[in-house]
């Protein structure tokens, strides 16, 4: 229940270990935060709420994050960053941030469900950065919106992940297009967001 704004860096920073090495962050709970107006395009590499490694138990939840400005790359409003693992991610908000609503570096069985993912400038609403050879994350049961800029941005070669029941919607009236330049209708064949 904070109100956490007008800072040149990331809201909430949470866990410490890069990778996939043991911490002792374990079960935190961040919720009912009104996270806003961070960065001013001073730093970069920055995010509403930011995570790092093995973090078991952790829930992000119920958050309000947007206008979160980087100077040149992340502005991300949920980042999972170097090896966070176990993060769930539901019913936040998140909108007008400069490079993804939702963002993991790398990570494994990330849950990121029943969101409003909304209004990123650049690369994507939601962004995958590194494949890994386990499933990075599941995103289900979202709104996904966009105003011409793409849904999915980041890498998506290895289908390492599961999305399903997302409602997606461009308010520039175009058909939304996913990795490859694919359609819903494409995507969907592929065996992803089904339902």
């Amino acid at each position: 229940h904070n109100d956490i704004c007008n800072f040149l860096y990331t809201g909430v920073s949470v866990g410490w270990s890069w990778g996939y090495a043991p911490s002792t962050a374990n079960h935190n709970l961040i919720e009912y935060n009104h996270i806003h107006h961070l960065g001013y395009g001073q730093l970069s590499d920055m995010g509403g709420i930011c995570c790092l490694g093995l973090a078991p138990g952790t829930k992000l939840r119920h958050n309000l994050i947007h206008d979160v400005l980087s100077y040149a790359y992340g502005g991300w409003g949920l980042y999972t960053d170097e090896g966070s693992t176990d993060v769930l991610m539901e019913n936040n908000i998140v909108y007008r941030v400069k490079d993804g609503a939702f963002h993991q570096h790398y990570g494994r069985d990330n849950p990121v469900r029943n969101n409003i993912l909304a209004l990123s400038a650049t690369y994507g609403q939601v962004r995958r950065s590194r494949e890994e050879e386990h499933n990075s994350f599941t995103v289900e049961r979202n709104i996904i919106f966009s105003n011409g800029v793409p849904m999915l941005g980041g890498n998506w070669a290895n289908g390492n992940f599961t999305l399903g029941s997302n409602c997606y919607f461009d308010a520039s009236g175009n058909q939304p297009k996913f990795p490859g330049g694919l359609t819903l209708n494409q995507w969907q064949a592929k065996g992803h967001d089904t339902g």
